[in-house]
């Protein structure tokens, strides 16, 4: 490996090595269900970092050195699927039976099938790829290591890679220097023309015009640390956001580093801080990885460090610790849950666990 991508892949792993840093195992006064990994398909050795819905009951996984498991009942058995990977996949999306994966060295994989089957798509770049999203089954956007991104039109059959200038919002003369460039670990777009990336030091960067050009929104985020009477109040005394999702252009959460929640109901104009570093009773101070909102009744489900799992009912003003059959103590890095409420979340250790009741509770996999 040359040095571009010895620096490449180690910076590119510092986000799953903090969760990993914090990973103690599976176990519990429920019962360990990490010590029955014996002779099976997921093993306590896998690190799954992301799992999607397909159509129906149908999931797919994927993780550490290129690793894709499907499953066709929501969970309670898993196919092992040739990956043409060797690299890590960092995140998966399906639109129906239509699949992309994107990871390392800029890898794109792509589906036609469900996941059964996945092919390599040129990429055009080879830095890390953390995110992707897609609206249809043509119109995709990947987000990832030194400020890149990727966009495609036609489903992957040709990608477009660009690069973007460092916003200014919230950094002087004298952190250039510190922030030459940024990780964007998560992209999310909620049409054509709207879309949100989210990285390192809170960055937050919009676009209405399908990626043509970017903002930053940010800085409504620095102002209310001024506000709270926090000294200093610039780029680095944000945590990085890891996912961001709108149900439309003009309501959307973000949730990252330190367990920060940051919601806007005016498309980012303006963002408005949930929790921050333990600020609110319900959200403990720990990295917040993935979240879903299962349905459009104000629901949302988060995952995080030490198997942190959250549940709000009204649009994330409260949160509750999820219920689960055995306590997980890993990191939850991927979540995902369909319109009939059975939804899968993954982590370190191989862990897998399954609920049918929109994400209120969760019991292991079979396979486990």
């Amino acid at each position: 490996m040359d040095t571009h991508r010895a620096r490449s892949a180690h910076r590119s792993l510092s986000f799953f090595v903090l969760a990993a840093a914090v990973s103690l195992g599976v176990a519990g006064c429920h019962g360990d269900f990490s010590s029955a990994f014996v002779d099976k398909l997921i093993s306590r050795t896998d690190k799954l970092f992301d799992v999607a819905h397909t159509t129906g009951d149908g999931f797919v996984v994927v993780g550490y050195n290129g690793r894709i498991i499907r499953s066709e009942d929501a969970g309670e058995s898993w196919i092992e699927v040739e990956s043409p990977a060797e690299w890590t996949l960092n995140q998966v999306e399906f639109v129906g039976d239509d699949g992309w994966a994107v990871g390392h060295y800029g890898i794109i994989l792509n589906s036609r099938d469900g996941g059964k089957t996945w092919t390599k798509q040129e990429s055009q770049t080879e830095k890390t790829l953390f995110a992707v999203s897609f609206i249809d089954n043509l119109h995709g956007w990947a987000s990832g290591d030194e400020s890149t991104y990727a966009w495609t039109d036609n489903g992957g059959e040709s990608w477009n890679v660009e690069r973007l200038e460092v916003s200014q919002v919230g950094l002087n003369e004298d952190m250039s220097l510190a922030v030459p460039d940024i990780m964007y670990y998560g992209i999310h777009f909620v049409d054509a023309q709207h879309g949100w990336m989210v990285g390192e030091y809170g960055n937050i960067r919009n676009t209405t015009d399908g990626g043509a050009t970017w903002g930053s929104q940010h800085g409504s985020l620095l102002d209310e640390l001024k506000a709270m009477g926090v000294i200093a109040s610039d780029v680095m005394s944000l945590a990085a956001f890891f996912r961001v999702h709108f149900t439309d252009p003009m309501n959307g959460h973000i949730m990252g580093g330190g367990g920060a929640v940051v919601s806007t109901t005016d498309g980012g104009q303006t963002w408005h801080w949930v929790s921050r570093d333990g600020t609110h009773a319900d959200i403990p101070g720990t990295p917040i990885y993935d979240f879903v909102r299962p349905g459009s009744d104000g629901k949302l489900v988060a995952v995080g460090s030490n198997g942190l799992t959250l549940t709000s009912d009204n649009n994330g003003a409260n949160w509750a610790m999820a219920k689960t059959e055995a306590d997980v103590f890993t990191w939850l890095n991927g979540i995902a849950i369909a319109e009939s409420g059975k939804g899968i979340m993954v982590g370190g250790k191989g862990s897998v666990l399954l609920t049918s009741d929109f994400g209120k509770t969760w019991r292991p996999t079979k396979d486990q």
